[in-house]
């Protein structure tokens, strides 16, 4: 939250040189800081567009309030507690919308583009998105979903950063199209998972049903995907190549259900980074007896860290958002 309070005071205008800095270091860092700065952007700018009548007498500023949190989020959240009063500064008012739906976990579930495109975006949760042709998007954390609002009407096309399960409905005369990354999926029907956050080192396709086509930058080099399949690009080398998907758990991060059955700790660990986007490390040797079998359901990742360490005796310790593995019994 630390950072969250900074972007939001440089927005208010009331940060330091130092704190300004410290925010223009941090967007640097990653693409993901650097959409998730132009989310809280897009909070902000929407309370400072409407909060521009606020100085005149007549503007009863608590209906104003009520009314911006309401426009920004369709949850029904409680204000008055924790935001000044009504002789506090308007924009403090904004940038304490800012936060408040940060803490909430709606910043921002949904949010709808005021031109030609419709946007959702999502931060520390997910969202099932149902499309104009009746097809469902399921949104992973920290990614974003656009279409321009003539979807359906001549094709079906839509725009993808992060992660997100499709399950699309079926016409021939309209191919789903989506991008990512500069890559293309086209679909006529079927459902699949498509994982393309900009700082993997791979983008992947995985079919769960139907038949996906899916091809880089050059169309007429692409590849066609079954039931069954995966197809990866690996984004160094720009290779694309098809293989059988063998991983039980492609959809663990939106089924909250996670199958091991004699599998490596290695596997296990980057299983358990995908689906609960952390960022678990070994810092010992792993002995070939360590081996996992257990299931997962809908349980935090603290409830299966705890069952890891009774049944591999193994301990760790957190480091910032760092989890590391620092012995094993097994």
């Amino acid at each position: 939250m630390e950072m969250d309070e900074l972007i939001t005071k440089q927005l208010a205008g009331e940060a330091s040189t130092e704190e300004v800095n410290q925010v223009q270091a941090w967007i640097a860092l990653r693409p993901e800081n650097e959409r998730h700065y132009q989310k809280m952007k897009k909070v902000f700018d929407l309370g400072e567009k409407h909060y521009q009548q606020i100085s005149q007498p007549d503007i009863n500023v608590d209906a104003e309030w009520n009314r911006f949190v309401n426009t920004i989020s369709k949850k029904e959240i409680p204000v008055r507690s924790l935001v000044p009063r009504i002789q506090t500064s308007v924009w403090l008012r904004v940038a304490a919308a800012v936060l408040l739906l940060i803490a909430s976990g709606a910043v921002i579930n949904y949010f709808i583009v005021k031109n030609s495109d419709i946007e959702y975006q999502t931060s520390g949760n997910q969202l099932t998105v149902q499309l104009p042709d009746g097809s469902t998007v399921t949104l992973n954390k920290h990614s974003e979903l656009a279409y321009s609002r003539e979807f359906n009407e001549e094709g079906r096309s839509v725009t993808l950063h992060g992660e997100a399960f499709f399950e699309v409905t079926h016409n021939p005369q309209k191919p789903f199209k989506i991008t990512i990354n500069n890559n293309e999926v086209e679909v006529l029907g079927t459902s699949f998972n498509v994982q393309g956050y900009d700082d993997r080192e791979t983008l992947e396709v995985v079919v769960e049903t139907g038949v996906v086509k899916f091809s880089a930058d050059k169309p007429e080099e692409g590849i066609t995907l079954h039931a069954g399949e995966k197809g990866v690009f690996i984004k160094k080398n720009q290779q694309l190549v098809a293989l059988p998907n063998d991983d039980i758990n492609f959809l663990s991060w939106s089924t909250q259900k996670i199958v091991f059955e004699e599998t490596d700790l290695h596997s296990v660990i980057e299983t358990l980074n995908k689906t609960f986007q952390a960022n678990i490390v070994v810092t010992t040797d792993i002995p070939p007896s360590c081996a996992v079998t257990v299931t997962f359901d809908h349980q935090t990742l603290d409830a299966v860290l705890n069952v890891l360490k009774t049944t591999l005796h193994l301990t760790y310790k957190v480091n910032g958002n760092r989890i590391e593995i620092t012995s094993l019994g097994c």
